[in-house]
């Protein structure tokens, strides 16, 4: 008996149907019977694909079919086939370092070297990334990026051991302290601060406080909230022979009114440990209560250890207290 035929109409009618179907079962079934009765008669001998090469033909609908039946076999195979997935530190970072993040970049090392973040201990991939973060700086730092050259420097010194620098980040720092150096002669603040921060640290330089504090002083004139708060640490520990405790508060403050969360936390040490601030727990809980709102996890402790005598009704009544503060 000779197979009956496929005409336009019958044929546009069931592709049409399965284009429509939202059910699987549905769907395959009705290929099914499209591509059967398209296989039992030969489709181009009725004109319904004039026009169309034969061999394009089949081997679209191969890769339909292919496809439908990965899709039923992943919807019906247990979990391991799955790709959803909660997200996690480590795809987060990964996911920005495939952007051309470098920082997400060393990121990703760090976790994948200790394993943590939801990232598998892997030193082989860390080693990848590291060198991923070494490629998006280095163009940047020959264009003349003295943060660049600083950024390559904490990579080559990352497994160094020793109190001294690795030999090639003490180049990449030398770099960076010159060209941080002359920008900063041209009134770069950012090249002030990162100037004070490399004569404070003895990085690709000699130590030297003195010089330090005059680039600090002069980025934190222009509003640069980190160099006030770096002037604060060297206040505090006395670069003039003197710790000079109230000065340090008052940078301190003017640091975290521009935002610095470090900051927040140093002026609750101010009134926590009565350095040039009269003790005070209360606002020292608020200071600190704000810097770890802003992300500064290291004042979580500090926020326990001042309310730790504080009976449960105290601590209510602070806490309401400090719906209502605001840093000033």
């Amino acid at each position: 008996m000779k197979p009956r035929s496929c005409g336009k109409t019958e044929t546009a009618h069931i592709w049409f149907s399965a284009f429509l179907s939202f059910r699987l079962r549905k769907s395959i079934e009705i290929c099914g019977r499209t591509c059967l009765a398209c296989l039992m008669s030969d489709p181009f001998t009725h004109g319904v694909f004039d026009g169309v090469n034969p061999v394009l033909f089949y081997a679209g609908l191969t890769i339909v079919l292919v496809i439908t039946l990965w899709l039923a076999i992943r919807d019906l195979w247990p979990k391991r086939l799955q790709h959803s997935r909660p997200s996690s530190k480590y795809l987060w970072a990964r996911k920005q370092a495939r952007k051309g993040n470098a920082k997400a970049c060393i990121d990703c090392a760090d976790m994948l070297e200790k394993g943590n973040g939801g990232a598998p201990h892997n030193p082989g991939l860390a080693r990848h990334y590291v060198m991923r973060a070494l490629n998006i700086y280095r163009p940047l730092a020959w264009a003349g990026s003295g943060y660049a050259w600083i950024k390559m420097a904490e990579i080559y010194n990352r497994h160094h051991n020793g109190h001294d620098f690795d030999d090639l980040a003490d180049r990449a720092y030398h770099r960076a302290w010159k060209i941080h150096v002359r920008q900063a002669a041209k009134g770069d603040v950012d090249a002030m601060a990162y100037a004070g921060y490399q004569y404070r640290y003895g990085m690709g330089v000699i130590a030297d406080l003195d010089r330090a504090a005059a680039y600090l002083e002069d980025a934190a004139e222009a509003g640069h909230a980190a160099s006030m708060r770096s002037l604060g640490d060297l206040y505090l520990m006395g670069f003039k022979g003197k710790p000079d405790p109230v000065r340090a508060a008052q940078l301190y403050r003017q640091a975290a009114l521009k935002g610095d969360t470090e900051a927040l936390e140093r002026v609750g040490d101010s009134y926590f440990g009565n350095a040039g601030e009269t003790n005070n727990r209360e606002l020292a809980y608020f200071w600190y209560a704000r810097a770890l709102q802003k992300g500064r996890e290291a004042a979580r402790a500090k926020l326990c250890r001042v309310s730790e005598n504080w009976t449960p009704k105290q601590l209510r009544e602070v806490q309401d207290r400090l719906q209502t503060w605001a840093p000033a």
